[in-house]
């Protein structure tokens, strides 16, 4: 695990925001990697549920009544709030683990997270701005190749021409891929802040 001290601001002059932003997207990057390859099966099963739900839903939603709709929902909800506890433990170390447990265990100890929250973004907004307009460029990108593979496979494969199965893949994808990888790395972004 890359150490949160080297992410800071302090004692750094003249260096831009931007370079900064850059710099700490990399780390980011590499911690979120690190999580992942630390706890694979974790972060998929947590994915794999919305996912196959939303992907049912999507495939269905002409037949399915509407308060089973709305339970799938719920639940897809109910999942991806397991998916951000799950990032959150798979981001931490076992001291940092503790450590959180301990500030946020009580209502005044949120008070003080959030409190120290503020306070790192207000000093630091510049880079965070940055880190965040690179984060959403990044995956923009990632997801528009990850859609340009997906046309030129309906080309192969029949079944992927119905819209509605291109339009569950599609939610397959993101659900499965990319609101994990995004969850962990926005998690990384905020670890310096609680440090």
């Amino acid at each position: 695990m890359i150490p949160c001290a080297a992410m800071t601001m302090a004692g750094v002059s003249g260096t831009s925001p931007l370079a900064l932003a850059w710099q700490h997207t990399e780390l980011f990057w590499a911690q979120t990697w690190s999580v992942v390859e630390r706890h694979p099966l974790a972060v998929l099963l947590c994915a794999a549920v919305p996912a196959a739900l939303r992907g049912y839903i999507l495939l269905r939603r002409p037949s399915v009544p509407r308060t089973r709709l709305a339970l799938l929902e719920l639940i897809v909800t109910l999942w991806r709030v397991l998916l951000l506890a799950v990032a959150i433990w798979a981001a931490c170390s076992g001291r940092e683990w503790r450590n959180l447990r301990t500030h946020v265990s009580a209502a005044a100890a949120w008070q003080i997270a959030l409190s120290r929250l503020g306070w790192h973004l207000a000093h630091h907004l510049r880079m965070v701005l940055w880190q965040l307009l690179i984060f959403a460029l990044g995956f923009a990108i990632l997801y528009t190749l990850a859609l340009w593979i997906l046309k030129k496979l309906a080309r192969k494969e029949p079944w992927l021409l119905d819209p509605r199965h291109q339009g569950a893949v599609e939610s397959l994808l993101r659900n499965l891929v990319f609101v994990p990888l995004g969850i962990i790395y926005l998690v990384e972004m905020a670890r310096p802040a609680f440090q």
